[in-house]
């Protein structure tokens, strides 16, 4: 009996194999993709957990440190080496990649024995303390210390298999972006947090020096804070006596610091480029950036400034109802970038020419324009410059004569715009402190005048004259010349006006007396010598003149005090603001002539009364005033009562973070993980 043996056909097989692959690629295909979107949700979280975190932190720090340094321009600069088109290694600056924050001071840093800091935890001698530590020192102050987030290669340096050491390479083998796909080990940018001392007891000296293992120096011997290339090795510094030295640094700055956000796989850096084509931007050979961690300071718009108290008790006066503020202060200081625009309301201006001040426009450094919308154009470009802002600061910076002066005289030397009283009427210059955020509309007299005056203090000082009253006076023609001073004119004009002698004061009129030096006074009538706006600045006056007083010091140099009755010995009376002036009729007298006259009597004597600057001095007929001068120091203001400031400014008081961070989380999907978040931190610690 034949046994049939039975089995599968060669068709069968396919059959049952052809199927098999169907049913495992209908499992095991949405199984891996099951996997690759379960990584993709992890690295999103991871993503979003650091970012969190990471702007948190940044916040955090910024609040509580003594303040932040200016991080705009070259300060705020990373320099990151990336291909270029041509894949050779090229340098790019990254704009507010960079951010320090100044420590407050902590512990004692004159708690120190052999030569180094105090531990507070064991109170014994340190010599590894660099610096104090400890709690904060409040009121919080600068520390020693800062704490840098910086945008860095995660791997700096690179050793070759010589043992040499060169520039880190930026490798992403990821996106193909700037180079191929590769399965080569990334060397990405990452955020660095580093807290590190600026500067640090000498355990040899024990004086505080800088950090020479971290910062390089300039020509002073101060450590370089904003260089941007303090963490990269340029190709240039290989094989030059600089680079074993930079080397160290940067080992150094890698002992200080830590990746704040991943080592591997997060990258902080991004080209711009076409999602559809993917081509990169380049501008020549040098592809565009953008930094994913940026510290900028925060924008604020039309600020109106708030104008602070003018009106404080013992400066009352006749027209106190029309002071205005000489100060106006910002919400926030530390200000960056800062545009002014000065609105005068006062003088009935609510269109027409108004005043900005500003940077730019072809102009060196921070100057007052005046602008007038009707020309056209930007009030940002366009004007007339009346007032050198920073040749001010200067001046006072250095201790030079006159700043005022020389102020006025840069803005006129380049614009010429002295000559045009509708632009003198319209000068109200100002100067700011951008740390504070205060806008400053008042000068000192004695910051008038030009290099030609020797540097004197141009207080405006007038002779008391000959020390006899009207009845001494009746019968010696010199005893009533004007000219001999303060005495004389009283005597004169009280002889030749009987109907009057109730009402004639000694007094000093600030618009017309000048300074030493003949210097002319800013308030001075003649709106082409003066300025229209011009006024005293309430209580700033200082008037110091011969003690009237009977007794050992009749004659020496003493301070005068106000009064706001009729003065008596070593007191005066004071204008600060004009006044309503009378029906002159009234007294007998025409009305003043429209433009002042020294020669008349009613200009020059009567009028000045209700006019800015007008100093009334002991007027008893019977007792004249010492020999000797009176001197006056005041300060002058340009700005009025309902005077609007409106000022643009970037804040580094309170830090705006922008954090994206991208991590990439399989070769072999291109598009990486990106989550952004902002995040912003006020110095709470910040000197106003």
């Amino acid at each position: 009996m034949t046994r049939i043996r039975r089995g599968f056909t060669l068709i069968e097989l396919l059959t049952v194999m052809a199927i098999s692959a169907i049913l495992l690629g209908l499992i095991i295909v949405p199984l891996i993709q099951s996997f690759n979107l379960t990584r993709l949700a992890q690295t999103y979280a991871a993503v979003q957990s650091t970012a969190r975190q990471v702007a948190d932190r940044i916040a955090r720090e910024i609040s509580n440190g003594s303040s932040v340094r200016d991080n705009s321009g070259a300060a705020g600069m990373v320099a990151v080496v990336v291909p270029g088109q041509d894949g050779t290694p090229t340098e790019v600056l990254l704009p507010y990649a960079k951010i320090d924050i100044v420590d407050p001071a902590a512990g004692d840093p004159s708690a120190v024995r052999d030569g180094a800091f105090v531990n507070p935890d064991t109170g014994k001698a340190d010599p590894t303390m660099s610096v104090p530590r400890g709690q904060p020192v409040l009121p919080a102050m600068p520390g020693l210390s800062l704490t840098r987030y910086f945008v860095g290669l995660a791997d700096p340096l690179q050793t070759a298999p010589d043992g040499t050491v060169g520039p880190g390479r930026y490798t992403n083998p990821y996106d193909g972006l700037l180079m191929v796909k590769s399965g080569a080990k990334d060397n990405l940018y990452v955020l660095y947090r580093a807290q590190v001392p600026v500067y640090r007891r000498n355990a040899t000296t024990g004086r505080v020096e800088p950090n020479t293992d971290l910062f390089d120096f300039d020509g002073t011997g101060q450590p370089v804070l904003d260089d941007p290339f303090f963490f990269v090795l340029r190709d240039s510094e290989v094989g030059t006596g600089a680079a074993a030295a930079k080397i160290a640094r940067i080992r150094q700055w890698l002992r200080y610091a830590n990746v704040v956000t991943e080592l591997n796989r997060f990258d902080s850096i991004q080209p711009v480029y076409n999602k559809a084509t993917r081509a990169v931007s380049y501008d020549g050979n040098v592809p565009r950036l953008i930094p994913l961690v940026q510290f900028k300071p925060t924008q604020l718009s039309k600020e109106p400034a708030t104008g602070m108290v003018s009106i404080r008790l013992g400066e009352e006066s006749d027209s106190m109802t029309s002071y205005g503020p000489d100060v106006y202060r910002t919400e926030f200081g530390a200000w960056v970038d800062a545009s002014i625009r000065h609105y005068a309301y006062d003088a009935g201006q609510t269109t027409g020419p108004y005043q900005v001040g500003r940077f730019g426009g072809g102009v060196p450094g921070f100057s007052v324009f005046a602008y007038d919308p009707t020309s056209g154009g930007s009030d940002l470009t366009g004007g007339t410059e009346l007032f050198d802002v920073s040749a001010y600061s200067d001046a006072v910076a250095t201790g030079s004569p006159y700043p005022f002066g020389n102020a006025v005289a840069a803005a006129n030397g380049r614009s010429g715009w002295m000559s045009d009283v509708n632009l003198r009427n319209l000068f109200a210059p100002f100067t700011v402190n951008a740390k504070t955020g205060r806008i400053l509309t008042s000068f000192g007299v004695d910051e008038i005048g030009d290099w030609d005056h020797g540097g004197t203090n141009n207080w405006p000082t007038t002779s008391t004259g000959d020390t006899v009253g009207p009845a001494g006076a009746a019968a010696n023609a010199q005893f009533t010349d004007p000219t001999r001073g303060i005495n004389n004119a009283f005597n004169k004009h009280y002889l030749e006006n009987e109907n009057l002698r109730g009402v004639l004061h000694r007094f000093i009129d600030l618009r017309v007396t000048p300074g030493a030096g003949s210097v002319a006074s800013p308030l001075h009538p003649d709106p082409t010598i003066g300025f229209r706006k011009a006024r005293i600045v309430p209580g700033s006056e200082v008037v110091i003149g011969p003690d009237q007083n009977p007794g050992a010091n009749y004659g020496r140099p003493v301070r005068y005090t106000r009064t706001t009755r009729t003065p008596g010995r070593n007191q005066y009376r004071i204008n600060y603001n004009d006044l309503a002036e009378p029906d002159y009729s009234l007294f007998g007298l025409s009305n003043p002539p429209a433009d002042y006259d020294p020669n008349d009597f009613v200009s020059a004597v009567f009028q000045p009364r209700f006019k800015v600057g007008y100093l009334q001095l002991n007027s008893d007929p019977a007792t004249p005033l010492p020999s000797g001068n009176i001197e006056v120091y005041y300060r002058f203001q340009f700005s009025q009562r309902r005077d609007v400031f409106e000022v643009d400014y970037d804040t580094r008081q309170v830090m705006s973070v922008l954090l994206t961070i991208r991590s990439y989380p399989q070769s072999s999907y291109p598009e990486p993980q990106a989550v952004t978040l902002t995040a912003t931190g006020t110095v709470r610690n910040f000197t106003r």
